[in-house]
């Protein structure tokens, strides 16, 4: 995967997904906020330099007996403004697994109305393997103020992903989780996916379980389109377990040039607790 990928954010990033060797080359960028997410036990060890740590646990809330929520804006918007990012820096995450967390991240901050995000390809692992820089030192933190600028483009609620799972729909649910879940072969309820969902499972991005890079933007879009996503203009709502995964593969697409993608952030979560009917079965053709 090359910055090529995706020229949709605005400067200083050449795309939502950049590379160890730009970010290599920007690390004294002004204002450039990076951002780290999980990873607290080691990250007074070693970090990315000039790293901030924030914890996933301050990206989600347990709402209604739902987990894995979205916080609320005021919520959010401190905890940004604490680690000194207002809403006018670029910021750059990254994560110490396969970059879900990261993702979750970038969406987050979407849905504050923050446009300069990108995420790390291959994330914390793929830097220290080639033997970057890597810091001990906390990053000097001086708290901001955080200004946002609220956007629900970026979500989809309860309601609307049941009237995509109508025969008539012309959105595409898209499930980002194993197959395994999507055919209902799991422990737990609800057993199958939502009606009318497709199956792209997030991991099918990336080039194995031990590296979390990405694979090319060729492979990626011919993954999709076996999953039955080709139409950049296609409305697209993703959903997994909690809004985890989900927030990979909406970011993927997002990269990928795909327009009019939203997160169901309750995703099977709320829909078992709200007993919405699933299907169960075979992988759709």
């Amino acid at each position: 995967m090359t910055d090529s990928i995706a020229q949709h954010t605005n400067h200083p990033f050449p795309g939502m997904i950049v590379s160890t060797e730009w970010l290599a080359d920007h690390l004294q960028e002004v204002g450039l906020r990076i951002l780290q997410i999980g990873g607290e036990k080691y990250f007074p060890q070693f970090h990315i330099p000039g790293a901030i740590l924030l914890s996933y646990s301050d990206l989600v809330v347990q709402r209604d007996g739902v987990a894995g929520m979205r916080p609320d804006t005021a919520t959010l918007t401190e905890r940004f403004a604490q680690r000194g990012i207002g809403r006018e820096n670029p910021v750059l995450v990254y994560d110490t697994g396969g970059g879900a967390d990261a993702a979750r991240a970038l969406w987050t901050l979407a849905t504050l109305g923050h446009t300069s995000c990108a995420i790390l390809d291959g994330g914390l692992g793929l830097w220290y393997r080639e033997n970057r820089p890597m810091h001990s030192q906390p990053t000097p933190l001086q708290s901001t103020l955080y200004f946002a600028a609220p956007d629900n483009t970026w979500l989809a609620e309860e309601t609307e992903v049941l009237a995509a799972s109508a025969p008539d729909s012309t959105v595409l649910l898209l499930d980002t989780r194993s197959p395994q879940e999507y055919q209902g072969q799991t422990t737990r309820a609800p057993f199958g996916h939502i009606a009318g969902a497709r199956l792209f499972n997030w991991m099918d991005a990336l080039q194995s379980q031990y590296d979390p890079r990405l694979k090319t933007e060729d492979n990626l879009r011919l993954l999709l389109a076996q999953a039955g996503v080709s139409d950049p203009e296609q409305e697209i709502i993703t959903y997994c377990e909690t809004g985890h995964r989900a927030a990979h593969t909406w970011l993927l697409l997002r990269a990928l040039g795909f327009s009019r993608v939203r997160l169901y952030d309750g995703s099977i979560a709320e829909w078992r607790l709200l007993a919405h009917p699933v299907v169960a079965g075979p992988l759709p053709r």
